[in-house]
């Protein structure tokens, strides 16, 4: 049986929106949709930093939810 963050991780995705005035957050979706329990931040100066950041918060969500259920086992 796949683990929820091994289920989850073709599921969840970044998203960066132009919030304007050079102004980028990004936010942690499934399946095009936010998350109920929102997981977004900003302000970015740029697109790219925005996704940096949004890369790395998906990965420590997704490692946080395998050690969870890694202690419920």
């Amino acid at each position: 049986m796949l683990s929820m963050a091994a289920q989850w991780h073709d599921e969840l995705h970044i998203v960066v929106t132009d919030c304007g005035n050079g102004i980028w957050e990004w936010e942690i979706c499934r399946r095009g949709e936010p998350l109920p329990a929102r997981m977004r931040d900003g302000p970015f100066r740029s697109e790219e930093v925005a996704l940096a950041a949004g890369k790395i918060a998906l990965r420590e969500f997704l490692e946080l939810l395998e050690s969870e259920q890694e202690g419920d086992a």
